[in-house]
C-alpha cells in the first residue's frame, strides 16, 4: 500500500471515532439531565477515575497509558462543558459573582499578572475589580493594612499539595474575616516564547509546587532541568521578555495569553483532580446574609481527651464538619490550635449554642469567617 492508501484509510478511522465521540457525547447528556434532576453535581471524580483507569487496563497499544489519559481526559472534559452548557449551569455560575460595595473594588492577590489567584479574583469578582499584584505572601497580607487594597484573595488549600500553612499562619496574626471563597481546577502548560518548539526546551521553570504537580511529564523528559521561581506566571513574563527558546515556564493558559507566550504541551499536571480553594479576606465583618459555611479556629487545653470533648458538641447537634486542619501555637512549644470549617452560619442557633458550650469549657474560639461556599467547578 502507498502512504495515499494509509491516509484514506486513516481519514476513514477519523470519521468513525467523531461519529462515536458524538454518539457518546449525546449519551453523557442524557446523563447530565439526568444528574441534574436529581440534583447531583455534573463532576464525579470517581467515576471519570474509573474510566481512565478502565481504558488503560484494556490498552493494547502502540498507544501508551499516558496517551490514554490525555485523550480521556479530553474526552471528558468536553462531556462536562456540554453537559454544562445545556444545563445552563455554567452561566448561573458565572452570573453569580460576589457583589462588593461601590468605590472598594481593589482586591490584591500573590503573584504577577496572569496568575492563578488573579482568574479566581476574577472567577468570584468579575472583570470590573481592580486587580492589585503582590510578590509575596507577605505583602499581600500587608495590603490592606498599607491601603494598597481593600480586599485579599488567598489561597487556603490546594487538593493535591493540601492546607497552604504560610496564607493560614498570616490570616491567624491578622485581623481580617473571611466573606467569600472560590474554587478554580489548575491545568498547567509548558509555555514558550515566540519561535520555540518542545524538541529546543532544554530548562523549564515555575512555582516548586506546579513543578512538583508535573512529576510525571518532567520525569519522562529528563532533559529538562527544573528551575523553582517565586510563582507561575512571573515565570511565563520572564521567559517570555528573554526570548530564549530552550527555555520554558509551567504556568496556566491565562499567563500565556497575557504575557503571548506559546503553549507547547498542554495539560502536564499529574492528576486531573486538582483544584486550589481561595479565601477573599476583608478588614469588616460583612459576611454575606446567604452565608452556609463557618470558619473557627480553637486552641485547646493540653490535656488528655481535649480534641474529643471539642469535637463532640458538634456531632451532638448535627453539625457537619467539613474541614479539620492542625496547626502549632506559636510560643507554645508542642500545643496546636485547629481550623475547622463547619457547614451552618455564625447565625444557626445550633452553631451559637456550639460555640457557646465551647468557651463555656475553656476552649479559646475564634471566627475567622461566614460565606456561602463554593461550587466545584463544572469545567
Amino acid at each position: 500500500m502507498t502512504i495515499e492508501d494509509w491516509r484514506r484509510e486513516i481519514n476513514a478511522l477519523d470519521r468513525e471515532l467523531l461519529r462515536l465521540l458524538n454518539q457518546r457525547a449525546r449519551v453523557a447528556l442524557k446523563v447530565g439531565e439526568s444528574k441534574t434532576a436529581s440534583g447531583v453535581h455534573l463532576c464525579d471524580h470517581t467515576r471519570e477515575r474509573e474510566v481512565i483507569e478502565r481504558m488503560c487496563e484494556a490498552n493494547q497499544g502502540p498507544l501508551d497509558d499516558r496517551a490514554i489519559v490525555e485523550l480521556f481526559r479530553a474526552i471528558i472534559h468536553e462531556s462536562r462543558r456540554i453537559q454544562a452548557r445545556a444545563t445552563n449551569q455554567s452561566s448561573e455560575q458565572a452570573d453569580h459573582k460576589l457583589k462588593l460595595p461601590p468605590g472598594h473594588t481593589r482586591v490584591a492577590f500573590q503573584g504577577a499578572p496572569g496568575a492563578f489567584s488573579e482568574e479566581a479574583a476574577v472567577k468570584l469578582l468579575g472583570e470590573e475589580i481592580t486587580l492589585v499584584p503582590r510578590p509575596s505572601f507577605e505583602s499581600l497580607f500587608a495590603a490592606v493594612e498599607d491601603k494598597s487594597a481593600d480586599y485579599i484573595l488567598a489561597p487556603i488549600e490546594n487538593s493535591l499539595a493540601g492546607f497552604v500553612h504560610a496564607c493560614f499562619d498570616l490570616l491567624l496574626d491578622s485581623n481580617l474575616n473571611i466573606i467569600g471563597e472560590v474554587i478554580i481546577p489548575i491545568s498547567h502548560y509548558l509555555i514558550g516564547c515566540a519561535g520555540s518548539s518542545f524538541d529546543t526546551i532544554t530548562a523549564v521553570e515555575s512555582h516548586p509546587v506546579a513543578l512538583d504537580q508535573c512529576r510525571r511529564f518532567l520525569a519522562a523528559n529528563p532533559q529538562i532541568e527544573r528551575i523553582a521561581a517565586e510563582d507561575t506566571a512571573g515565570s511565563v513574563a520572564r521567559i517570555v521578555a528573554r526570548g530564549d527558546r530552550a527555555r520554558a515556564a509551567i504556568a496556566g493558559r491565562r499567563a500565556a495569553e497575557k504575557y503571548g507566550g506559546v503553549i507547547l504541551r498542554a495539560h502536564l499536571e499529574d492528576s486531573s483532580e486538582n483544584y486550589t480553594r481561595f479565601l477573599l479576606l476583608s478588614p469588616e465583618q460583612d459576611f454575606p446574609k446567604d452565608a452556609d459555611k463557618l470558619s473557627i479556629v480553637i486552641e485547646l487545653p493540653h490535656q488528655p481527651g481535649a480534641l474529643h470533648n471539642a469535637l463532640e458538641p458538634f456531632a451532638r447537634r448535627g453539625l457537619d464538619l467539613l474541614k479539620i486542619e492542625g496547626r502549632p501555637v506559636k510560643g507554645r512549644p508542642w500545643e496546636y490550635c485547629f481550623y475547622l470549617d463547619v457547614r451552618g452560619s455564625s447565625a444557626d442557633s445550633e452553631v451559637i449554642d456550639t460555640l457557646s458550650e465551647l468557651r463555656r469549657g475553656r476552649v479559646e474560639t475564634r471566627i475567622l469567617g461566614a460565606y456561602l461556599s463554593a461550587a466545584m467547578p463544572a469545567d
